[in-house]
C-alpha cells in the first residue's frame, strides 16, 4: 500500500516528500501531480509520479489506486476549493483509501475565506 501526496510539485508537497524519502522506501511514496514534467527531480527520488487534476475525479481515482492514505494539500483555487476537495474525498472514497489528512492554509482563524 502506498502514501499518496498531493500538490506535490508546490512548496509544502516537495517538503513532505523530501521528508518521508527519509523514512519509508520511495517506492511506496505517489505524488499526484497536475504537470508530470514538473516532478522529475521527485521521480529521480524513486517516487511514483501520477498526473491527477482535483477538477478531474477519474484522475483522482487513479492516481489513488492501492493508496492506504492520501494527504490532500489544500488547492490555491479560491472559488474552487470546495468542488475540489470534494473530487478528492470522493475518489479517496472510491479507491478505498484507509486514511485521508488535509491540510488547511494559513491563518484560518481570521480570513473571510470559506475553506
Amino acid at each position: 500500500m502506498s502514501i499518496v501526496i498531493t500538490g506535490a510539485t508546490g512548496q509544502l508537497g516537495r517538503f513532505v516528500v523530501d521528508f518521508l524519502v527519509k523514512k519509508v522506501d520511495p517506492a511506496q511514496i505517489v505524488v499526484a501531480v497536475r504537470s508530470p514534467e514538473r516532478a522529475a527531480d521527485l521521480l529521480a527520488l524513486g517516487v511514483v509520479v501520477r498526473k491527477a487534476d482535483y477538477n478531474d475525479i477519474s484522475s483522482l481515482e487513479t492516481a489513488f489506486a492501492g493508496a492506504s492514505k492520501v494527504l490532500l494539500i489544500s488547492s490555491s483555487e479560491f472559488g474552487q476549493r470546495i468542488a475540489q476537495h470534494t473530487n478528492v474525498i470522493q475518489a479517496a472514497v472510491n479507491a478505498r483509501v484507509g486514511l485521508l489528512v488535509y491540510t488547511s492554509f494559513l491563518n484560518t482563524t481570521s480570513t473571510p475565506s470559506v475553506l
